[in-house]
């Protein structure tokens, strides 16, 4: 896997040897990405839909995880699942 600048990249030949990801087969399920702020959760989420991947979860908090989680599920065109999330630390005070 290689990281470009606005995108994650994976091997393209992987899905012609073993086919798009399913759900509960051995495998990565799910990479989650730790950003910087809300509004770049917003602005990967729309980068993704853009190119082509479907979204499974819109940008929302998740009050369950943290009082200060913010995130958005994506899956990519071989099923894989995407996070980006935001959980800046609990102020100190």
């Amino acid at each position: 896997m290689a990281r470009g600048r606005d995108r994650v990249h994976r091997d393209a030949g992987a899905r012609a040897r073993h086919g798009p990801h399913v759900h509960g087969r051995v495998g990565c399920q799910h990479l989650a990405f730790a950003v910087d702020s809300r509004a770049e959760v917003e602005r990967l989420h729309r980068i993704a839909l853009d190119a082509g991947w479907t979204a499974v979860r819109d940008p929302k908090e998740y009050p369950r995880f943290t009082d200060r989680y913010y995130a958005s599920f994506l899956e990519d065109v071989d099923g894989i699942r995407i996070e980006f999330m935001h959980n800046p630390p609990r102020d100190v005070g």
